[in-house]
């Protein structure tokens, strides 16, 4: 806890452009997490996607996503709507970045192997609040269908 604590103390110390790649992190996060959270089961898979992603994306290590991580629940927790982190991502990242952030939550939604009603319709707010057109969408969501292996038509 205290870590957490000076953690956050810290973030006020930094320089304004480190203080806004800390909020895109955490926004990015906390998406991550409302989407894990969709289908109302959190697989040990997921968690893992959740930290390769953040790991990659954002080039951090373990204990910096972990710490990340446990921000961003407490954001979310706070927040009743998902436009605020959906906003900073889209006022801040270019298409690609989108896009490719966008590929790396279908690829949660899929790591389990199945996709939920309230996964596809999530991914589809998010989609729309990221200001990303439909095409973009189903172009990541049959990249990550394909990279798990889902065969297509199926009810995953």
């Amino acid at each position: 806890m205290t870590s957490k604590i000076q953690h956050i103390l810290n973030m006020f110390n930094r320089p304004e452009d480190e203080k806004e790649t800390q909020n895109l992190e955490i926004a990015t996060s906390v998406l991550f997490i409302e989407l894990a959270y969709a289908d109302f089961n959190v697989a040990t898979v997921e968690e893992e996607h959740i930290q390769k992603s953040m790991q990659s994306f954002f080039s951090l290590t373990s204990k910096e996503v972990a710490d990340l991580i446990s921000i961003a629940r407490d954001k979310r927790e706070q927040r009743n709507d998902i436009w605020f982190f959906t906003n900073q991502i889209k006022n801040n990242f270019n298409k690609d970045d989108k896009i490719r952030i966008l590929e790396m939550f279908w690829g949660l939604v899929y790591a389990d192997g199945h996709l939920d009603k309230y996964e596809e319709a999530l991914m589809r707010k998010i989609t729309t609040l990221l200001g990303l057109p439909h095409g973009e969408m189903i172009q990541a969501k049959l990249k990550a269908k394909n990279s798990y292996g889902i065969v297509k038509g199926s009810n995953k």
